[in-house]
């Protein structure tokens, strides 16, 4: 049977584990990836622990992984199920698998604590390292252990006039079965081979599953395959004969995972022209014009498009500038994946220009490349030019006029106080959190064909 592993570096002969420790608040979460060796070529499956209190699906997927290899994933805090930190003096709380859309951070937020930007900022933040770590472009499925109460979540709740039947759009029920232990699935192929195998599984209804915020929705979303393997508190025996079935099902008839480019923006994502949300922006989109690495022109007019809630962010900024006398000059905001390509083809150096085969945030609509202004319009001098791919581009760079470099930082804390993240190596690119709500996309919003002055060849990255 093939293994199944994660698609992270530094798989090793041996068992090994190694830990990132992530920032929410005062909270310190641990992701801790334990490696098991796999004797035959792995398929690309993430399993994946979000609950520090779920310890039966943690021990029976080791049962597992140490047989198959593979590599398993976990949140580690206090060994709770919610996380609790701080942001100043108030005290906030989230459930970390209703975390994965804004509409899921706001509600857990909000129902289990307070809801403020600032908290839903940090929320998003970790929620994009926790994805990143996964290594979620690069994996066919993702699987999802988890365990629960007898007879408080099971599978008979998404049975017709059940209560979360709207989240189903098939329903198999085995019967004399405990409904306590389960599969939730986004694959109607997996469903049909765990069904066949006599378990109870559900197929999530990606039309009218409610958006809670769990990692099946965001998987739905994104066109990734996604199995959560269900099973009561202390069933480590039946969660693992699950695992064992799940992992033969994978081998045999391997899910397929969907397009990782949208054509159009998905529900949800709304790319709106920057003037419109503040004329007061300085547009100066320096890909409609020839003044730029390709020597082209890739955009057919000089407008910046921004996804809504990045767009809206970025106002955020440029109000809290005017009371200082300055502004915002806007260079680039979203970028349709064949830009990205065309960058690529000239600058291949991920420092400075993501590679199109992974997709840049700017293709996500939440990036934006911006640079200050004085009130009537001028350029604040910085470090280096806008695109300068060098080290006086970074944000490290500290050899240079010390006015220069308090620009930099005029620019730096106006930004992060919004919640936008800089890029170490470009003193003007800012990520916008929550960059993962949304995918990359090939979406054009202008009324006319990009390359408006030529027919750049781009060859497959």
């Amino acid at each position: 049977m093939a293994a199944l592993m994660l698609l992270m570096p530094s798989a090793t002969a041996d068992n090994a584990t190694t830990t990132r420790t992530f920032a929410v608040g005062d909270a310190r979460i641990d992701v801790v990836a334990t490696v098991f060796p796999a004797t035959t070529e792995p398929l690309k499956v993430a399993f994946v622990s979000v609950h520090d209190d779920e310890e039966t699906a943690v021990e029976a997927a080791g049962d597992v992984l140490r047989d198959l290899g593979g590599r398993l994933v976990e949140l580690r805090h206090t060994g709770d199920r919610e996380v609790a930190f701080r942001l100043g003096s108030t005290e906030h709380r989230i459930d970390p698998n209703r975390i994965f859309t804004p509409a899921g951070r706001r509600a857990t937020l909000a129902a289990l604590s307070t809801w403020s930007q600032p908290a839903d900022d940090v929320v998003a933040a970790f929620t994009d390292e926790l994805l990143s770590t996964l290594a979620i472009d690069d994996v066919d499925v993702i699987v999802a252990l988890h365990n629960n109460t007898p007879d408080r979540y099971t599978a008979a709740n998404y049975a017709p006039g059940g209560s979360l039947a709207a989240d189903a759009a098939r329903v198999n029920l085995r019967p004399g079965g405990d409904a306590d232990d389960f599969f939730f699935v986004t694959d109607p192929g997996l469903f049909d081979a765990l069904a066949a195998r006599g378990h109870s599984v559900i197929l999530q209804n990606e039309v009218t599953v409610n958006d809670d915020g769990s990692l099946s929705v965001w998987c739905g979303r994104m066109q990734i395959p996604y199995v959560n393997v269900e099973a009561e508190h202390g069933h480590r025996t039946e969660q693992v004969a699950m695992l064992r079935d799940l992992a033969a099902a994978i081998a045999e008839r391997p899910p397929h995972r969907g397009s990782r480019t949208a054509a159009a923006p998905p529900p949800g994502c709304e790319l709106v022209d920057l003037a419109d949300i503040d004329p007061s922006f300085v547009i100066d989109n320096r890909y409609a014009t020839t003044d730029n690495v390709t020597g082209i022109r890739l955009y057919p007019a000089n407008t910046i498009y921004l996804e809504r809630s990045a767009a809206e962010r970025l106002a955020r900024v440029q109000a809290s500038l005017r009371g200082q006398g300055l502004g915002l000059k806007v260079f680039d905001g979203y970028r349709p994946l064949a830009i990205q390509k065309a960058l690529w083809k000239v600058k291949p150096d991920p420092r400075y220009v993501a590679d199109p085969a992974q997709g840049s945030r700017h293709n996500r609509g939440s990036a934006v490349d911006v640079t200050l202004v004085d009130a009537a319009g001028r350029e604040r001098p910085m470090p280096s030019a806008f695109d300068e791919f060098s080290e006086r581009s970074h944000l490290a760079f500290m050899d240079t006029d010390g006015d220069l470099l308090a620009n930099r930082e005029t620019l730096q804390k106006a930004m992060r106080s919004e919640g936008f993240l800089p890029l170490a190596t470009e003193w003007w690119h800012f990520d916008a959190p929550g960059w993962r709500d949304f995918p990359v996309m090939d979406a054009n919003p202008y009324s006319e064909p990009l390359f408006p002055d030529s027919q750049l060849k781009m060859e497959s990255p």
